[in-house]
């Protein structure tokens, strides 16, 4: 395997090593690692964390990265409130939900935190195509991201929050509270 032929078939930024496997069949897994720990020490590329890597660091969407961080997940809360300019306030981190354990990652990209949320509560999320790259990343819809918010951070009023509500579907954020506990269900947005 090849440097260019590797970023050639890839086409992405952002590529796991099984990203990789799936592209060089015939090579054995070891010699794929070999491969890229050789391309990492020659500074074509960087490991991120273990079989995750990229080309160019700063072509890195971090939104995409924080759904490869730590799977599965989706962006929400925080995040997704200002990405949809629900909030103005600009977050120091990237808060994602996810099925998993809570975890706090940090590296060179920023601060990544994932919150445990239960099966029954991990839907309402969309595939995003990144400005960054050809690459999507999963983020929570709107009403979804607030119903998050305030469920995670037990949240009894929104009065603080500077909170934009026009552009909230208020048909789905009903429908989607239902499935929250009913002290989440009473939370005046206006």
């Amino acid at each position: 395997m090849k440097y260019l032929e590797m970023q050639r078939k890839l086409k992405l930024n952002l590529f796991t090593l099984l990203d990789v496997q799936k592209l060089f069949p015939e090579e054995s897994d070891h010699a794929i690692k070999v491969q890229l720990s050789r391309f990492g020490q020659k500074g074509l590329m960087t490991q991120i964390k273990r079989g995750l890597y990229c080309f160019d660091q700063s072509q890195v969407d971090e939104f995409e990265l924080a759904n490869k961080l730590y799977q599965p997940s989706y962006i929400s809360m925080e995040t997704a409130l200002n990405y949809y300019g629900l909030i103005p306030d600009i977050t120091q981190s990237l808060t994602s939900v996810t099925l998993t354990t809570t975890k706090k990652i940090e590296n060179q990209f920023g601060t990544f935190h994932y919150v445990k949320i239960s099966r029954e509560l991990f839907f309402g999320f969309q595939k995003v195509r990144s400005a960054k790259s050809q690459s999507y990343f999963n983020i929570a819809v709107k009403e979804k991201s607030l119903l998050d918010y305030l469920y995670i951070r037990r949240l009894k009023s929104v009065k603080e929050l500077r909170l934009n509500t026009s552009p909230i579907n208020f048909t789905i954020f009903r429908n989607y509270a239902q499935h929250f506990p009913a002290w989440v269900r009473k939370i005046k947005l206006t």
